[in-house]
């Protein structure tokens, strides 16, 4: 289908899924930019880690300029908290503080609809949370397996989708029956976490851990919960448009690198959805 023909068919409305990827996420403000140009408003979005973020300030009605302000000022790795238990860093802190800049709001009072994609690691689910603090939600959809750490909640520990759906499209999908429009950042994880002889030690290295079903989250239950998890299929939905900016020479660690990605996510919607 030609570009003209994408835009037609999102014309109507649409759901946008944002993907994870560290720094990279940077390429979805230039991605609001483009729609915003084509005069191409998301009914709703969900957003996986940074995509969740930037969601979210799309959902408190922030400009991409506003955003990206934000996001000069802010050196995530400063600000997290070293060390943290049963990972790297302490994302909690940070955060809160990036959501006290539009006034610590709950999901449910923000301008646009807006769900943060989490991933369940005892039952191998991924989760829409569209309910509660937007502080909260991001804390669970950026929690990076063992670089932050994961959120016990009840029988659940949730941690970032990403590496199960690195396009939270099928909670799209789940959301509303409109068009999803993916952006895609990063791919999916190597098969070899999924079949084959490491997947195999992984599985028999669980269950030797041991992953009981609830219990206190110690390091013993999350290696073994996420060593088993880790070996779960990619959650494979497709979206109606998928996007894919240009971003291999972009570090997911270098968050000071603001204008590259933000011009390749400009760039790549004009190329999928411009006028031909």
């Amino acid at each position: 289908m030609s570009p003209s023909g994408h835009t037609l068919r999102l014309r109507d409305g649409f759901t946008l899924a944002l993907g994870g990827g560290g720094a990279r996420g940077y390429a979805h403000l230039g991605v609001l930019e483009a729609l915003d140009e084509l005069g191409l408003r998301p009914n709703r979005v969900v957003g996986t880690s940074i995509g969740s973020v930037i969601g979210a300030g799309w959902a408190a009605e922030l400009s991409a300029d506003r955003m990206a302000a934000m996001a000069a000022a802010v050196d995530p790795w400063r600000m997290a908290r070293f060390p943290a238990r049963l990972a790297v860093f302490d994302h909690r802190d940070m955060m809160a503080r990036v959501v006290a800049e539009v006034g610590n709001p709950l999901i449910e009072d923000l301008e646009r609809p807006y769900a943060a994609a989490a991933y369940d690691l005892v039952t191998g689910t991924a989760l829409a949370i569209t309910r509660g603090p937007v502080a909260d939600a991001l804390v669970r959809s950026c929690a990076i397996s063992v670089v932050f750490p994961p959120v016990p909640q009840g029988d659940a520990v949730l941690a970032d989708a990403g590496i199960w759906e690195p396009v939270p499209v099928s909670l799209a999908r789940a959301w509303s029956d409109e068009p999803v429009l993916g952006v895609q950042l990063i791919g999916a994880k190597p098969p070899l976490l999924e079949r084959g002889p490491l997947a195999w030690s992984l599985r028999t290295g669980a269950r030797w851990l041991g992953t009981s079903p609830n219990g206190r989250l110690d390091a013993r239950r999350y290696t073994a919960l996420l060593a088993e998890a880790v070996t779960r299929p990619t959650i494979r939905s497709a979206p109606d448009v998928m996007i894919r900016p240009m971003l291999w020479d972009v570090n997911w660690m270098r968050f000071g690198n603001i204008t590259t990605p933000r011009r390749r996510g400009y760039e790549a919607t004009m190329r999928a959805l411009g006028s031909a």
